[in-house]
């Protein structure tokens, strides 16, 4: 003998991987909007005598474009830190002054004071120092916010409402698929009763009263 279960409210899978692709979306644009504060371009300190970086890492910006490594940087401990150039022209405009990297770090040293001493060699040039950061990265973290918002809110959107048309079309009392037991009586279609009687004013022979 054969049992049957009876049968489940519409499934609402849709909407809630929707739900699940806005709360995805959220946090994603909450991580790159972090990394946009971490990596925004600050004015670097002056390239003068000791510094010290509070972030780990070290790049060297000059005012206007200069070739080579005019500057060279030790530790605390007197270390010469190996430097690279960078790959190509990077530059950044803060309160209207524009820096150009000039070489950075070969690798993320730790943050303390580091004595940084610079050859100008170009009339007008002035150096600074940051910490190890790029301006791709910066770009990256605003179009990494952007894209998560926009991609994982429309997508989200779209499961949402197929969702939502789906649980609204789907039989009260059953899911898609579902295939009553042989034997059930059929589901009522258009089911109607009779009107009442119009009611007749004097006696009733339906009321023991009148008859």
């Amino acid at each position: 003998m054969s049992s049957y279960s009876a049968p489940a409210a519409p499934r609402r899978t849709l909407v809630w991987i929707g739900i699940a692709c806005w709360l995805v979306g959220l946090a994603l644009t909450a991580f790159f909007v972090v990394r946009i504060v971490a990596s925004a371009p600050a004015t670097p300190q002056p390239a003068e005598g000791t510094v010290t970086l509070t972030e780990k890492g070290l790049t060297i910006w000059s005012s206007i474009p200069v070739e080579g490594e005019p500057c060279g940087v030790q530790d605390a401990q007197g270390n010469d830190v190996p430097l690279v150039d960078p790959r190509g022209t990077e530059q950044i405009t803060v309160n209207g002054d524009s820096w150009y990297v000039v070489a950075r770090s070969a690798e993320p040293v730790p943050a303390g004071d580091y004595a940084v001493e610079c050859t100008d060699e170009v009339d007008g040039a002035e150096y600074g120092v940051g910490p190890r950061t790029t301006v791709t990265s910066f770009v990256l973290s605003i179009f990494g916010a952007i894209g998560s918002f926009l991609v994982f809110g429309a997508i989200g959107a779209i499961l949402f409402t197929i969702g939502m048309v789906r649980s609204r079309r789907a039989p009260v009392g059953r899911v898609p698929g579902y295939t009553p037991p042989p034997g059930s009586p059929a589901p009522p279609v258009n089911q109607s009763f009779p009107a009442p009687p119009p009611y007749v004013p004097g006696p009733n022979p339906d009321r023991p009263q009148d008859r």
